[in-house]
């Protein structure tokens, strides 16, 4: 065997010893069981990969340190979520921001999976089902009927 091959062939073996252990020390990681708000699916994430999905980010990936493995997600914070997704106590949710009559920021914490409070969450997108669409026409329906009744008896 020439000298070249003597060589590859011992990288060629520390490499795999490398990655066996790398394997065991994985396996030895999976084997606990994940830290409390972390979901399995980052836990295993973190070990195999370095690095997780963040939900806050939804479809990139997150390789933050502060993150604490999805446990303390900070882009899932500003929408009051811990990172399992689970919604965070009223008072460790942030504040909705938007402005006032007064034009100072609104103090109301948000609605957990949004980054506004109830009274700025934006306007209502109506109903979307067939029972909430033919629910509306009814109602409508029975305020013109009243309307003219009303016009029709003279009144206002």
């Amino acid at each position: 065997m020439t000298l070249i091959r003597k060589i590859a062939a011992r990288v060629l073996e520390q490499r795999r010893a490398e990655g066996s252990r790398r394997k065991a020390a994985i396996d030895a990681a999976l084997a606990k069981a994940p830290p409390l708000r972390v979901s399995k699916e980052n836990w295993s994430d973190w070990n195999r990969y370095g690095w997780f999905g963040c939900p806050g980010r939804w479809q990139r990936t997150c390789s933050d340190p502060g993150c604490a493995i999805g446990a303390k997600c900070k882009r899932m914070a500003d929408l009051g979520l811990a990172g399992d997704g689970s919604p965070l106590r009223r008072k460790d949710r942030p504040c909705c921001g938007a402005r006032t009559r007064k034009g100072s920021p609104c103090q109301a914490r948000v609605v957990p999976g949004k980054q506004r409070c109830g009274l700025h969450g934006g306007a209502s997108t109506g109903p979307r089902t067939a029972e909430g669409k033919a629910r509306v026409a009814e109602a409508q329906r029975r305020r013109w009927a009243e309307w003219r009744t009303r016009i029709s008896a003279g009144g206002s």
